[in-house]
Parts: structure tokens; C-alpha cells; sequence
């Protein structure tokens, strides 16, 4: 008897585990792709930034963004890898540093991300935005 109920826990907590992982890659699936997106006076006061983020289905992504801040314009170009655990999106930089997100998929196109822990200093705790995927004629 306690075999057989063993036994039952033992599977029932393996199925749960692919079920969790299953639902997590059908989750990351929704991230994939070229996305951008824009924010003023949200991370930093005089702060213009624009971005865009490919990400790809094997957890890497590089980041191009271009930076305003007091008429002087900025380019930067961040890699690392991304991903989807416990309801959270991670983004692991190369330079070490790990930026954590809620968020909110609003719909196929857009996704709304709210800073849960920052790998940089912000003056904003609750700095947040949306990141619109870009659309391609030949997909």
C-alpha cells in the first residue's frame, strides 16, 4: 500500500513538472521575436530612451538603444540571454548584471514590463513600459 501510494505521488509530481515546463515554453514563445519601445522621463528626469530587442528562442538577445539626455545622443548595443521563471521575465546582461521584470502580455503585439529588481541604480522605483513587437510583410 505505501508503495502504491508512493508510486502515485512520484507521478503525479512528474506531471506536473512537464506540465510547469510546457507552460513555461508556451509562455517564452510569446516574447520571441523583434520588439521596440520608447520611454520619457520614466528611468532617469531628461531621459529620452528608444529601443529595440530581438530575442530568440534559444534565451539570447541583444538590445540596441539610443539614448537623449541633455541634447547629447547616445547609441549602446547590450547581449545576454532572457527568460521566463515564476511568473517573472529575467534578462541576464553579459557585463554580470540581471534586470527582473513583472509583466503583463496585453495581446500578441504588445507586453507591458514593471521593474521588479533593476542590475542599474534608477531614480524611478516603479519605472515600467511597453515593448510593441515589430511586424515583417514576409512573416
Amino acid at each position: 500500500m505505501k508503495k502504491t501510494l508512493l508510486f502515485v505521488v512520484l507521478i503525479s509530481i512528474v506531471s506536473l513538472s512537464f506540465t510547469i515546463l510546457k507552460d513555461n515554453k508556451k509562455e517564452e514563445k510569446k516574447f520571441i521575436g523583434s520588439w521596440t519601445g520608447y520611454e520619457k522621463d520614466n528611468q532617469r528626469e531628461g531621459l529620452t530612451k528608444h529601443w529595440i530587442q530581438n530575442r530568440y528562442k534559444d534565451g539570447t538577445f541583444i538590445l540596441m538603444f539610443t539614448t537623449i539626455e541633455n541634447c547629447e545622443v547616445e547609441h549602446m548595443v547590450e547581449r545576454g540571454k532572457w527568460s521566463i521563471k515564476d511568473g517573472l521575465f529575467y534578462e541576464y546582461h553579459n557585463d554580470g548584471k540581471t534586470d527582473i521584470y513583472n509583466y503583463e502580455i496585453i495581446d500578441d503585439n504588445h507586453i507591458k514590463f514593471k521593474a521588479k529588481q533593476m542590475g542599474i541604480e534608477q531614480n524611478n522605483e516603479e519605472y515600467e513600459f511597453i515593448d510593441t513587437k515589430l511586424e515583417y510583410e514576409n512573416e
